[in-house]
């Protein structure tokens, strides 16, 4: 029953949301804080010279040490090694002092003689970095600027290196001081950059704990929550560090060109780019760390683009990735039309894809049934959906279509459909088959709506066989034929390299046989469904026939013939990897090797998956691991659980009847079957655990688990905790988003 939202309700939503946000714009506070005391201003230094062999001691006029740069060079200061001649100075100033080839002083640094000891660098930092406009010869004049106490040296080389010439009194040394550039420093990087998360970060908080006190509409508060969360994740992901976005920005590229009417690639089919955009296009994951957050916010503000002309041609090749990048590529496309640098260009392809997953979710959550609302809210906001849309990855629309899809079925197994949801069906089903080749079982969802409910105008009509069926299962067919066929068109050219050492021909033979097994088999159902004896010894009949075909097909594989010859199987890559991958003709020769590959992959990834499923690890965990505290994980499983008790004055009748469950179970293992032989298609031969397997594959199927957990009533809720459970997915999100720029900031800093 709906509440009515009093005044007291509103001023204490309003106050709880205030001290939502004024707490989270704290604990934002205290990261930059605890990260600047950390890592802030740390140097980096570049060896310059690191030949020493003799102590030169600084004349009352000083050193004078050339130091050359390149164009666009930049220099925060220098490291240089001192001799106090085996003493220990308390009194005396040292300066050094950067100036052009005319003498004039163009950067300062001093140091104490307290900081100096014996046979040891010290660091000079400058006031503001220098950055050489073009190819020119400086120095570094070193001197004393008040008494001390005895004579200073400082290491040098005996005879000049390179163009590193060193003057004293006048007078060439032939001598090059031991010397190292300081390349970079993170200045007060991590706490500026923690402050600028604050005002968004504390704007979610306010907004999840207001609409939360309101009990404002579900998809109102995936949009607004979700559109907060997802631009931190813009932010927060560095540059080309989400999974796979190298690949995935290469693909979006190519379609933006394509977009605008331009040849995407040249005749070696590498990928051609804007000259501003050429550094960027690599093969690699991106840089994590202060440095990498640092750069990338100086090129968003200084790093001119340029006119949209394809002239430059870019390590990557054309024709990567697969999937739905067309909001990428608008982003792309846009941005290139207004002549954006590189990194605005990307965070506006992502923002892109972020808007286009949140407007599937929240579709999702609209078409839900009240009951699965909140369920479906909760997985919407969790960290890993909203970490793949706030990237380039084409995952974040599959997902959006598959949570639409799974809603569509259930909104649809309660309720007569309207003409809008028939179509809406056969068109989600259709985008679901070719979307992910993994994916393809989550179509036979559609068998979940009784026919009845998809019933038209003409009840039966002339189906499969000349059999007379209802029109409703007329669009199940037809759902399920549409997302076949694209699923075969997307995947056809996969689905043969998978089964490259197979018999190909043979296995078309058998599939189309399956399918035909299929129609008869319902065929012969429809004719005794209505005669309990005659359906009972079909379904005996049934079952025997299955266990003997699965118990026939497996002995039939395992004795295929051909394989890999002893010596083939001894060839490896430079790295020590297999040249073969578990092809499903390997699979079937060696069914207990891998057997054992798989179960020995459980225990030792296992919490990956779970971390992977729930956005705890972040960016490409193949390249970098960043996990986030084990208490964030549990306070999501906990939250989602919360979310998926039945709540105790619910109708006994639950949303899945228990053959439907069985049903969605088996589409679940029926993805997660197919998940493990694709990530077995990329596992060399001798590797001993899985290859490339992430949780996150298994997003798509995590509403259909939870729904299962929701039809079990031995533990049920005395009100619905979906809402508050959205709450705390948001909280538990906040929090990892925090504590992910925390470690990706804090990541293998140089020193």
């Amino acid at each position: 029953m709906k509440q009515k939202l009093t005044l007291r309700r509103v001023l204490a939503s309003a106050v709880a949301a205030l001290a939502a946000a004024a707490a989270v714009w704290l604990l934002c506070r205290w990261v930059g804080y605890d990260l600047q005391l950390r890592i802030g201003n740390e140097p980096v230094y570049e060896i310059a010279n690191d030949d020493y062999t003799q102590i030169i001691d600084v004349p009352e006029d000083g050193l004078w040490q050339a130091v050359p740069l390149e164009a666009g060079q930049t220099l925060y200061g220098c490291r240089l090694r001192f001799s106090t001649h085996g003493e220990l100075y308390r009194a005396g100033m040292v300066m050094v002092d950067l100036c052009d080839a005319d003498g004039t002083i163009l950067r300062e640094a001093a140091g104490n003689y307290a900081n100096i000891f014996d046979d040891n660098f010290t660091g000079f930092a400058f006031g503001t970095a220098y950055t050489a406009a073009q190819a020119e010869t400086l120095c570094l004049h070193i001197y004393n600027v008040v008494e001390w106490e005895g004579p200073l040296g400082l290491w040098a080389s005996t005879g000049t290196v390179g163009a590193l010439a060193l003057t004293a009194d006048g007078v060439d040394a032939d001598a090059t001081l031991a010397l190292q550039y300081m390349t970079d420093d993170t200045g007060s990087w991590p706490s500026d950059l923690a402050n600028g998360l604050a005002p968004l970060l504390a704007f979610a908080a306010f907004a999840a704990v207001l609409l939360f006190g309101l009990r404002a509409p579900l998809p109102l508060t995936v949009a607004v929550v979700g559109l907060a969360c997802g631009l931190l994740f813009v932010r927060v992901t560095p540059a080309l560090v989400a999974p796979d976005e190298y690949t995935h920005l290469a693909a979006a590229y190519e379609l933006a060109s394509r977009l605008g009417g331009e040849t995407p690639a040249d005749e070696n089919d590498c990928l051609l780019v804007r000259e501003s955009d050429a550094p960027h296009f690599g093969t690699r994951s991106g840089e994590i760390g202060i440095l990498a957050y640092k750069a990338e916010a100086l090129a968003r503000q200084n790093e001119a683009g340029g006119p949209d002309a394809l002239t430059a041609v870019s390590e990557a090749k054309a024709g990567q990735g697969s999937g739905n990048y067309l909001p990428q590529a608008l982003g792309i496309r846009l941005a290139r039309n207004a002549g954006a640098n590189f990194y605005t260009m990307l965070r506006q392809a992502r923002t892109f894809n972020l808007i286009f997953y949140l407007l599937l979710a929240v579709l999702a959550v609209a078409l839900a049934p009240a009951a699965v609302r909140g369920l479906l809210a909760c997985i919407a906001l969790l960290p890993m959906p909203l970490q793949l849309a706030g990237s380039l990855s084409p995952d974040a629309s599959v997902l959006g279509m598959v949570f639409c899809y799974t809603a569509l079925c259930l909104r649809l197994r309660t309720k007569k459909a309207v003409w809008w949801e028939k179509i809406l069906l056969i068109a989600l089903g259709g985008a679901v088959g070719p979307a992910k080749a993994i994916y393809l079982p989550v179509v036979l969802l559609c068998f979940i709506i009784p026919a009845d409910n998809l019933v038209g105008p003409t009840e039966f009509v002339r189906g499969s066989f000349g059999a007379r069926v209802r029109s409703g299962q007329l669009i199940r067919e037809a759902v399920l034929v549409l997302a076949g066929c694209l699923w075969l068109s997307a995947n056809l050219g996969e689905l043969a390299y998978a089964a490259r050492d197979m018999n190909q021909m043979l296995l078309a033979v058998g599939a189309v046989g399956i399918i035909l097994l299929l129609a008869l088999t319902r065929r012969l159902y429809e004719k005794v469904q209505n005669d309990a004896k005659k359906l009972r010894l079909f379904k005996g009949a049934l079952a025997c026939a299955v266990v003997l075909a699965v118990a026939g097909g497996v002995l039939a594989l395992s004795r295929v013939g051909g394989g890999l010859a002893p010596d083939q199987l001894l060839m490896t890559n430079p790295n020590g990897d297999s040249i073969w991958t578990f092809s499903l003709g390997y699979i079937c020769r060696n069914l207990p090797a891998t057997a054992k590959l798989l179960l020995r992959t459980i225990p030792t990834q296992g919490a990956l998956w779970l971390q992977g499923i729930l956005g705890t690890t972040l960016g490409e965990p193949i390249v970098y691991r960043i996990d986030v505290s084990w208490l964030l994980s549990v306070g999501l499983v906990l939250a989602l659980l919360a979310a998926a008790l039945p709540v105790q004055d619910e109708p006994d009748e639950p949303l899945l009847g228990r053959r439907t469950g069985f049903g969605v179970l088996g589409i679940i293992l029926c993805v997660a079957a197919a998940s493990l032989v694709v990530a077995l298609n990329w596992t060399p031969i001798n590797y001993e655990t899985l290859f490339g397997m992430q949780g996150r594959y298994w997003l798509p199927v995590l509403p259909l688990a939870l729904l299962l957990v929701k039809g079990n009533r031995s533990v049920c809720a005395r009100r619905d905790l979906s809402r508050g459970a959205a709450l705390a997915v948001t909280a538990c999100t906040l929090l990892t988003l925090l504590q992910g720029y925390s470690l990706y900031a804090s990541w293998q800093l140089v020193s």
